[in-house]
């Protein structure tokens, strides 16, 4: 048994034998275990059920689910949910969530042996079965997935499976058909698909309402007129229980730190004197890359050092959004700004590169003022850039097709152009590295020509599309490239000969490099609903490169070539 259920029901049976002991009548009893067992029900709803959704949460499955009873598994995956919450709003994605769930649970019930879960912040639903094989499970989720296009404004896909690996295989499989992978720049990102007080849920229960019940049991106990002592020891029993439920109900099952409905009953009743914000930059890329469970594992070990440089008894209050569930925030009741800033910057510094996910933070008197500083940090590499760009000192190493090879190219980008309605890219090719702030171009071209020499043709492979979002403005399709040796050393040795020469570099490792090609322009504000079996196949193609082009840009989408260097 988990071990925060075996307290929770200790607590509550402890309670009860402690009322039966009582020098008390059958009928006195009698109310007392009805009033108990309300708020037990009603406490298991505050600590099973996501405040959004309503459907299970993470503990639920520890609580309810045991994995050996499982006969099936599906995991269904919201396409895309922040392009959503940019074109929908908030508001109107939480009613969509809901109802999306609500479905769910009309057709997989706990009384059939099903169980529908949502952890907090995510864009995925789980169903567990303990009745159900995958393809009895798969043939009721086709026909709620044929019908979602015309019942909701959320795209999502499904895969089943004995095994979460296995359901998660064939969603990427169905989604590989039908949708790109959405990739995203993530240094511009402003947020906008996180609502300022993220923790808000008018759904859930106040503070007082949770209270209510426990403070009223006491009361009755207080007009029996019990021995003092006795009298005490039910009352103290009381609150005892009344703490553990609050303890559970208020954590998140997965990190441990404060979740939103924390937030509501604590932020309020306390004076906070700074607030720091935190967010992973990659996360959607973390669960395509790494898969969920690895995630999962991550944000545990982040909660974890977040947890040892912000301590309770230190003042620091830890949350976990309801909402976005890569961002967390710290409430100081004790530290002013600076004194905040300088220790998440020390946590931020010794955490560096120690997990899948990087982060970044802003610090303010209030959310809002650290949700703005996050975005100021977020961009200053971006500043960086641009002013290297319009002092036309911003230059980059590009991979071109041979002539013959591009008209087959060209081809594929105009007939994803077609599928998605965009516009097909004329200037196909593959970015390997950007060489920025250059000085002395003579110098750099005379680096370049001897790398270049020492160099073979080579081919290229690519097929898989992926939806890449930048900047929260229009977005592109990208035929992603095989990283190959070939690519991936000379990304490094490229990334080098810029740091031997005091220039600078794209700053991720070459293992986090996605080589691409643009294809296609996407039209602006769109959420890309790709139903084409034929999308996600025939992509496959080769080109063989023969010679590096140097290019400086001049303008925001605007480049010139300065050289070309054959292999030898």
């Amino acid at each position: 048994m988990d071990n925060e259920l075996k307290i929770f029901l200790q607590s509550f049976k402890e309670l009860e034998n402690l009322f039966r002991a009582l020098p008390i009548t059958d009928t006195q009893f009698q109310q007392l275990k009805g009033s108990l067992s309300s708020i037990q029900e009603n406490a298991k709803d505050l600590v099973l059920y996501d405040s959004i959704t309503h459907a299970l949460n993470a503990r639920a499955r520890k609580w309810l689910v045991p994995d050996e009873l499982i006969k099936g598994m599906a995991k269904i995956d919201i396409y895309d949910l922040r392009q959503a919450n940019k074109v929908y709003g908030v508001s109107v994605v939480d009613t969509e969530l809901h109802k999306l769930a609500f479905q769910l649970m009309s057709i997989f019930t706990p009384d059939k042996g099903d169980y529908v879960q949502r952890s907090p912040g995510s864009d995925e639903f789980r169903i567990l079965s303990t009745s159900k094989p995958p393809q009895v499970m798969k043939r009721w989720l086709s026909e709620l997935y044929i019908d979602q296009e015309s019942t909701s404004l959320l795209p999502w896909d499904f895969g089943v499976g004995f095994t979460e690996t296995e359901a998660e295989n064939e969603l990427q499989k169905q989604r590989k058909t039908f949708r790109p992978v959405v990739l995203r720049q993530t240094i511009l990102e402003s947020h906008s698909e996180i609502p300022r007080h993220m923790e808000e849920n008018n759904n859930s229960q106040s503070w007082n309402e949770f209270n209510m019940p426990y403070e009223k049991i006491i009361d009755k106990i207080c007009t029996i007129e019990l021995p003092a002592t006795l009298e005490q020891q039910a009352i103290t029993q009381i609150r005892i229980t009344k703490n553990i439920v609050e303890n559970i109900a208020t954590k998140d099952a997965l990190t441990g730190t404060l979740n939103g409905l924390g937030a509501k009953w604590y932020l309020d009743r306390t004076v906070i004197k700074s607030v720091a914000l935190t967010d992973m930059l990659n996360m959607h890329e973390g669960n395509t890359r790494y898969g969920s469970a690895a995630i999962d594992q991550d944000l545990k070990r982040f909660s974890n050092m977040l947890f040892k440089h912000f301590p309770k008894n230190e003042g620091y209050l830890l949350f976990r959004s309801e909402r976005a569930g890569d961002e967390f925030k710290i409430a100081a009741t004790r530290d002013s700004i600076p004194e905040l800033e300088n220790r998440i910057r020390t946590a931020w510094q010794m955490d560096l590169h120690r997990g899948l996910l990087a982060w970044n933070y802003g610090v303010g008197r209030n959310e809002g003022e650290a949700h703005v500083d996050l975005y100021r940090n977020r961009v200053k590499e971006t500043e960086i850039m641009e002013q290297s760009i319009f002092s036309g000192k911003s230059t980059f190493i590009i991979l071109r097709p041979e002539s013959e090879d591009y008209p087959g190219l060209f081809k594929l980008s105009e007939e994803k152009a077609r599928v998605v309605d965009g516009t097909p890219i004329m200037d196909l090719h593959l970015t390997v590295q950007a060489i920025r702030n250059v000085d002395d171009f003579a110098a750099l071209k005379k680096r370049l020509e001897e790398y270049a020499a020492t160099l073979c043709p080579f081919e290229i492979n690519a097929g898989n599309i992926a939806r890449m979002n930048v900047n929260n403005q229009q977005g592109r399709l990208w035929l992603l490239a095989e990283r190959n040796s070939f690519l991936e050393n000379m990304y490094n040795d490229l990334g080098q000969i810029a740091s031997e020469m005091g220039y600078e570099s794209y700053p991720y490792k070459s293992q986090n490099w996605l080589p691409h090609i643009k294809i296609v322009d996407l039209p602006e504000n769109t959420t890309t609903r790709i139903k084409d079996p034929t999308f996600g196949t025939g992509g496959e193609i080769t080109f063989t490169v023969r010679q590096l082009e140097w290019t400086v840009q001049k303008g925001p989408e605007r480049w010139e070539m300065l050289y070309q260097f054959p292999f030898s």
